[in-house]
């Protein structure tokens, strides 16, 4: 008669360490989104020192400028879009691309005022 009751509690044991285990894997890809969108703003961080070197206008520094912010916007993409797609689903699955692009916006208007300043 014990043996009965012990099966519905490994059951239940189960969907717990099964719950746990999603609940890690979520805050696992939440922190890689964080962390991809850190590295996106030092991407961006390095562009803007560029635009704020002496020689800014040189082919080279226009350049790496260029491959810096794209790559900003391709990491802060990554993060944004793993963080919407944990946080709000499908519904609002859109968002992630509206908030690169006004990133990707935003990270070339600071960038022109500084080139031309």
């Amino acid at each position: 008669m014990a043996t009965g009751h012990s099966a519905p509690a490994q059951a239940a044991a189960g969907r717990s360490l099964r719950h746990v285990r999603a609940a890690q894997i979520r805050a696992r890809a939440t922190k890689q989104g964080i962390i991809q969108m850190l590295l996106g703003t030092v991407f961006l961080v390095g562009a803007l020192s560029y635009a704020r070197a002496p020689d800014h206008h040189d082919q080279t520094n226009m350049a790496w400028m260029s491959g810096l912010l794209v790559l900003s916007t391709l990491d802060v993409a990554l993060g944004v879009r793993a963080l919407v797609r944990l946080r709000l689903r499908r519904r609002f699955g859109w968002i992630w691309m509206a908030a690169t692009g006004a990133w990707a916006l935003l990270s070339i208007v600071v960038v022109a005022v500084l080139l031309r300043g």
